[in-house]
């Protein structure tokens, strides 16, 4: 009882410093949630849900569905996107707590308040919600969905809020592979049916896909449950923006899913001629991806531009800096002795405890490395709870090996 009144104290500390985050810093401008803003006003124009039915074929592409109609929400209901940074700013310390009780169920107490430790004191996991980014609700149904599933059995349920958080970020699919491949370890090791439980979980998942998508069909005639951006990004990176790929977009006399289409059929004839460049691209993408994390550290910049704590201007700089950029120095430095215990936790590896984490981390970084179209430190974002409880298991080992 005394260890459950701490962990929610910490949880609460931790919530709470969220919402003080916001109210001194207030929202916190990047492109993409500029972007979102902008949608949303459109979207509150036409009286309609993102996508909007008479600009089905106007707009270049399918954003992120959820997190542009959340923001539509809030700006419909109260004009203004602060109440929806307080419910995301929630949500963060939510997520602390689903992530401490899910690291529990798989890896012990122990190693689970450590978990929570590292969570609530890096740097990084302050001020994410001060934007309307899709990082934030999406780690949080995703935990959530893991939650309901490996820790309160309510497979169903796991499924649907998985396939929810696909509706913020189109990633929700990484998420329930690696679960399902949890449960069928699991299976193998005990007596129950993986049906029973991988079977509902999937159901769930498809059913929440069916209900977003048929919704939006019945006000655009296109069956559309999460963003539509991929193809895009490969055909026009991987191609140095050639005059086919440029075209794609602006064509108003294709919908969202015939561009979708078009960009995949340029990718993949640009595929077929030039394998060896996409292969040689990886390297790079998982460099630029994993380099550094001060993207959430422009929050406490004073004129939250990202250049102003950016890696290479921290190099620039260096040691004449601001007390903002310490504080991302102090944040890089927490963030690389994640990775590097992370990675040295491997040698101590045992299925039954590491097998969600790595599949979470390897599944995801094979995603980028294949459809991937270049590499952001964003990118990694995802996948930080799961290098948190590799390095929690690491420092766990050193110290009490019985502890695992």
């Amino acid at each position: 009882m005394k260890s459950r009144k701490v962990i929610l104290s910490l949880v609460a500390v931790f919530t709470l410093l969220q919402l003080v985050v916001l109210l001194l810093f207030g929202y916190t401008s990047y492109d993409d949630s500029d972007a979102y803003i902008k949608i949303a006003e459109e979207c509150i124009l036409y009286g309609e849900p993102y996508p909007i039915r008479e600009l089905i074929t106007e707009i270049p592409f399918l954003w992120n569905i959820g997190a542009i109609n959340a923001v539509t929400a809030s700006l419909a209901l109260f004009g203004s996107v602060m109440p929806l940074l307080m419910v995301y700013s929630l949500m963060k310390g939510m997520t602390a707590l689903l992530f401490y009780s899910l690291s529990k169920k798989i890896l012990g107490h122990k190693t689970a308040v450590v978990c929570l430790l590292l969570y609530i004191l890096y740097p990084a996991n302050y001020g994410e919600g001060t934007t309307t980014l899709s990082e934030l609700p999406f780690m949080f149904f995703i935990m959530l969905g893991m939650w309901l599933a490996l820790v309160r059995n309510c497979y169903f349920w796991g499924g649907m809020f998985l396939a929810f958080a696909n509706w913020f970020r189109p990633m929700g699919g990484v998420f329930l592979i690696a679960v399902i491949i949890l449960l069928l370890y699991q299976w193998r090791k005990s007596e129950f049916s993986f049906w029973n439980r991988g079977g509902k979980l999937l159901l769930g998942y498809v059913l929440m896909i069916c209900v977003i998508g048929f919704s939006t069909m019945h006000r655009t005639g296109l069956f559309l449950y999460q963003a539509k951006t991929g193809w895009m990004n490969l055909a026009t990176f991987s191609t140095n923006n050639s005059p086919e790929a440029m075209a794609v977009r602006d064509n108003e006399s294709w919908n969202v899913s015939q561009k979708d289409s078009a960009w995949c059929s340029i990718f993949m004839q640009w595929l077929k001629e030039h394998p060896d460049e996409y292969i040689s691209q990886m390297p790079r993408k998982i460099a630029e991806t994993y380099v550094s994390d001060n993207v959430n550290m422009c929050v406490f910049a004073a004129d939250k531009r990202y250049t102003s704590v950016s890696l290479r201007t921290l190099i620039d700089k260096f040691p004449a800096f601001s007390p903002v950029q310490w504080f991302t120095s102090f944040n890089l430095l927490f963030y690389y002795l994640l990775l590097l215990t992370a990675l040295a936790s491997l040698r101590y590896f045992n299925l039954k405890r590491y097998l969600l984490p790595t599949a979470c981390i390897l599944i995801g970084n094979l995603l980028l490395l294949l459809v991937g179209f270049q590499g952001d430190a964003r990118f990694h974002q995802p996948y930080m709870p799961f290098i948190i409880m590799l390095s929690s298991l690491f420092l766990i080992v050193r110290t009490d090996k019985a502890a695992v």
